[in-house]
C-alpha cells in the first residue's frame, strides 16, 4: 500500500501515524482548553500554528486549530470535556506547550531543527487580562521590532510566566506561542 493510500485509510485524521501529538493549553477569549494538538514529524508546533499541517494527505489547521481529548473551562469556571474540537485561530490569545518528557526525544536528545544564531531578550506582553513574560529570540543582525513585525500570526516565547493564572493550569511554561493580533503592547522586560 502506498503512503497516500495508507494515510487516507485511517479512520480519523488524528490517527495518521505521521502526526506528532503535542499536549497544549489554549487560552482563547471565550475560555481555556487543555488537550492535544498536532503537527507533522518534521515540523515544529509554531510552524503548524502559523501554517497548518497535512493529515491523511489533506491540508488542515490553516484557520482552525484542532484539539483532541479536551478539558474546556469557560471564563466563569464551568468545565466540560470534548473528544475533538476546532478553535478558530483568530480567537486564540496564546498556546502554551505542556511538558511531556517523552516528546521529541531521540537517544536522550531533543530533535534538532535548523538553528540560526540568535540573541535572547526578555519581554513583557500585555494582552488583557493577561501579562505574558518570556524570552524572544532575535537574529543577531535584527532588533526586537524586526522580530515582532514578521508576517506570522504567532510569535514564539520561551521560559514564560503568565499572570494571572488561568483555569486548570500552571502559570509557567517552557514554550508559548502568542497570537500577535491580541497584543495590546509589549516592551523589553527589566528582569
Amino acid at each position: 500500500m502506498d503512503e497516500i493510500a495508507r494515510r487516507r485509510s485511517v479512520k480519523r485524521w488524528h490517527d495518521d501515524t505521521s502526526l506528532v501529538k503535542v499536549p497544549v493549553v489554549v487560552c482563547a477569549a471565550f475560555g481555556t482548553f487543555i488537550g492535544n494538538t498536532y503537527h507533522i514529524d518534521d515540523q515544529r508546533l509554531l510552524d503548524a500554528l502559523n501554517g497548518g499541517f497535512v493529515a491523511k494527505a489533506l491540508r488542515m489547521g490553516k484557520d482552525f486549530m484542532p484539539l483532541t481529548e479536551v478539558e474546556a473551562y469557560s471564563p466563569i469556571g464551568k468545565r466540560a470535556t470534548h473528544p475533538c474540537i476546532y478553535i478558530r485561530k483568530s480567537n486564540v490569545l496564546f498556546v502554551a506547550e505542556r511538558r511531556d518528557e517523552s516528546k521529541g526525544v531521540v537517544d536522550g536528545k531533543r530533535r534538532a531543527h535548523l538553528q540560526r544564531k540568535k540573541m535572547q531578550t526578555r519581554i513583557e506582553i500585555h494582552m488583557p487580562p493577561y501579562v505574558v513574560q518570556g524570552n524572544v529570540h532575535i537574529d543577531v543582525w535584527e532588533e526586537l521590532l524586526d522580530t515582532i513585525d514578521r508576517d506570522q500570526r504567532f510569535m514564539p516565547l520561551t521560559d514564560v510566566r503568565i499572570h494571572p493564572s488561568f483555569a486548570g493550569c500552571a502559570s509557567a511554561f517552557d514554550f508559548v506561542a502568542v497570537n500577535k493580533d491580541h497584543v495590546a503592547y509589549l516592551s523589553e522586560s527589566p528582569g
